[in-house]
């Protein structure tokens, strides 16, 4: 049997380009660059269908919900920065500056890049830090807009965290029934048991997004 060829970072650069060129889409270009100057090694885990079915959903159930201007976006487990560039990408959207927080000190240069468009329109920030009791007042004043947490089964207790946020806050939560990775350490069963355990006092959105492997929930409202 013939094996399977696996590209180098030039290469998948190359293909990347090529297709950026063919659909002309400046967020395909920016991924290439990515590959092709730090190669992270799980980048296209944060790409891959599912991930991207959540991060779009997301975005199009904002626009629908909350509208298209917004002044400061803080995204908490950012990652490498995708769900930002998506935003970005979408000329349906007004947005003044994004701010994204992982904890993983490898995360910024990659979110950096990603993003270097609007890094050098002062739009966008990847910052290093733990997303429990972060201080966001010197990014946004008097506070953001909307705050994104698409990593709620990574972190222990999510009402300690949100208990950190200012009352009224704007927020939106996904987590998932995904136990198969020990990373996920709070996952729940249904959007119910999201929406109980994150207990905001208004709820403006709540949904479902089936996947092969695992469901994702949504909640969107206020703390």
């Amino acid at each position: 049997m013939k094996e399977k060829s696996v590209l180098s970072s030039e290469q998948a650069y190359d293909l990347i380009m090529g297709l950026s060129s063919l659909t002309g889409s400046r967020l395909t270009a920016d991924i290439a660059r990515v590959l092709g100057d730090l190669s992270p090694p799980d980048f296209s885990v944060s790409l891959n269908t599912k991930q991207l079915a959540s991060k779009l959903w997301l975005r199009d159930a904002v626009f629908e919900t909350y509208g298209a201007t917004f002044g400061t976006i803080f995204i908490m487990g950012g990652w490498y920065g995708v769900l930002s560039a998506l935003f970005f990408d979408d000329e349906r959207f007004a947005i003044d500056f994004i701010a994204s927080l992982d904890i993983d000190p490898g995360c910024e240069n990659v979110a950096t890049l990603l993003n270097r468009r609007f890094v050098k329109e002062g739009r966008f920030k990847a910052v290093t830090g733990d997303m429990y009791g972060f201080d966001m007042s010197g990014y946004a004043n008097p506070g953001p807009s909307l705050v994104i947490n698409t990593s709620a089964e990574h972190i222990p207790d999510l009402r300690l965290w949100l208990s950190g946020l200012p009352k009224g806050q704007r927020v939106v939560i996904q987590s998932n029934d995904y136990r198969q990775i020990p990373e996920h350490v709070s996952c729940v069963n249904s959007v119910e048991e999201l929406v109980a355990s994150a207990a905001l006092s208004k709820v403006d959105f709540q949904g479902t997004l089936p996947t092969r492997r695992y469901q994702r929930f949504m909640v969107m409202g206020s703390t």
